[in-house]
């Protein structure tokens, strides 16, 4: 059965009476809502310590998930070596973070996910062979072993570089191949 509101389906799949699923009034189920909210909010109040600025960002992330989920990106015009701004989000210890630029490497079939390669510009010029410096934008290195797979909701828009869409070279795209294979198959 399918719900137009996935809270409604919640709150309904929460409780059964005499194992059917419990029937909740609009107006119950707003009131329900209401208790909820300031209850959580009540909660944060107490628990949070503002000066751990960690937890903060936490929360914001939570939220910043919450607009991601619901919004209505274009999938249709995703295509495999450009590059666009992805929100890598809130992450724990030293993964990445944050809306960074990164390549779109491969996708599924329907191109709801997507497998991305994180760029920076910390790496750019260092000695690791899994890091591959992008010589169509400068100061730029793909982070092959923070590759990852996002659903394409992360994928907020194109990186533009010289006021065009930024893509990979074939050049860049073969660096790239050739980084993953040593990478994954432990070779030199």
């Amino acid at each position: 059965m399918i719900y137009k509101n996935i809270t409604r389906q919640i709150l309904n799949g929460l409780v059964y009476v005499k194992g059917k699923f419990l029937k909740v009034s609009n107006k119950d189920f707003y009131n329900i809502l209401k208790l909820l909210k300031f209850s959580l909010m009540k909660k944060l109040d107490k628990e949070i310590d503002y000066k751990n600025i960690e937890r903060i960002k936490y929360l914001k992330w939570c939220y910043d998930k919450l607009l991601l989920d619901t919004s209505n990106n274009n999938i249709s015009n995703l295509k495999p070596c450009s590059i666009c701004w992805v929100d890598f989000g809130q992450n724990i210890g030293s993964e990445l973070r944050k809306l960074r630029p990164a390549i779109l490497w491969r996708s599924s079939s329907d191109k709801k996910m997507w497998t991305v390669i994180p760029l920076s510009s910390k790496c750019y010029k260092d000695k690791y062979y899994f890091h591959c410096d992008i010589t169509g934008i400068p100061c730029s290195t793909a982070k092959l072993e923070s590759m990852s797979n996002f659903s394409y909701k992360r994928i907020r828009e194109p990186f533009f570089y010289n006021k065009k869409i930024a893509h990979l070279s074939k050049d860049d795209y073969n660096s790239i191949l050739l980084a993953l294979k040593k990478y994954y198959t432990f070779t030199n």
